[in-house]
C-alpha cells in the first residue's frame, strides 16, 4: 500500500518515532502521528487515513469512550483500525474483529516487516468487508 497514510497512535516518543520512521521509510507509507486517542479522532476528519495503527495502553483517563469514538469514524469510513501490543499474542484474530479491531501486530515488532504486517491485515479486512 505504497503511498497510502496511516495515523500511528502511540503515547511514548521514542516508539512513535522508530514506528513512524519503519512505517515511512521502508514501508513507504504517508504517517500521521498522534500521541493520543483524542487527537487522532480530531486527525481523522483532517487526515482522512487509509489504515489506523494504535498502541493499546493508552494512558487517557477515558481511552475505552475514546477508542469506541475512533471506532465509529474507522466504521464510516471503512478504515481498518490495528492494535501494536505485547498482549497481541492474548487474542485470536476472531476475537479482535468482535472488539471492533481489523487485527494486532506483537510487540517486540521487527522492524522490517512491520509495514508488510499492516499491508497484510488491511487487506484481509477489505477481503471480509
Amino acid at each position: 500500500m505504497p503511498n497510502s497514510s496511516i495515523l500511528l497512535i502511540e503515547s511514548e516518543t521514542s516508539l512513535r518515532a522508530v514506528l513512524g520512521a519503519c512505517l515511512s521509510e521502508l514501508g513507504g507509507w504517508n504517517v500521521v502521528l498522534s500521541s493520543s486517542i483524542r487527537e487522532a479522532i480530531k486527525l481523522c476528519e483532517t487526515s482522512r487515513p487509509d489504515v489506523i495503527l494504535m498502541d493499546a495502553s493508552a494512558p487517557e483517563d477515558d481511552a475505552l469512550i475514546l477508542i469506541e469514538q475512533l471506532k465509529q469514524y474507522s466504521f464510516r469510513q471503512a478504515v481498518p483500525i490495528l492494535l501494536i501490543s505485547s498482549r497481541a499474542d492474548w487474542f485470536t484474530q476472531k476475537e479482535f474483529r468482535r472488539m471492533g479491531f481489523s487485527g494486532a501486530i506483537s510487540k517486540p515488532f521487527n522492524p522490517s516487516t512491520l509495514s508488510s504486517q499492516v499491508v497484510h491485515l488491511a487487506r484481509l479486512s477489505e477481503a471480509e468487508s
